[in-house]
């Protein structure tokens, strides 16, 4: 059972990474799942860096699908930052498992690691903030 366990998530990361590649430029950084109730939780950053001077944002993306790699509707994932201003602290997902918010610089320079968690499982992603 745990090598098709493997394989079944050697083939989700495979078609999230195509399917995010085809959307935006932004790869999935950490899977992780399943969950509780089989939900795998994806996250991304874009772009990577951000500036304190600038008035520019980065994308945080937060995916969920089932361990079947069916997409996720109406599931809350919650949100939280070291450093700069999330948009939103919850997200729902789309039809397709998807669900986006804005990460904002703040003040303070230094890397903000975004944290998604669902479930029982968290996965998270980096963002240099810069001068």
């Amino acid at each position: 059972m745990k090598n098709k366990m493997t394989i079944k998530n050697l083939i989700l990361i495979f078609l999230i990474a195509v399917g995010i590649s085809w959307g935006c430029s932004a790869e999935v950084e950490e899977l992780t799942g399943p969950s509780s109730i089989g939900n795998i939780l994806g996250i991304t950053a874009s772009p990577k860096t951000i500036s304190i001077a600038g008035a520019g944002t980065t994308t945080i993306s937060v995916s969920v699908v089932t361990t079947d790699s069916i997409p996720v509707e109406g599931a809350t994932v919650a949100l939280t930052t070291s450093r700069g201003t999330l948009g939103a602290a919850s997200l729902t997902t789309n039809a397709g498992g998807g669900a986006t918010t804005t990460l904002a610089p703040g003040t303070v320079q230094g890397i903000a690691y975004i944290t998604a968690s669902i479930d029982n499982v968290i996965a998270s992603t980096a963002v240099s903030i810069i001068n």
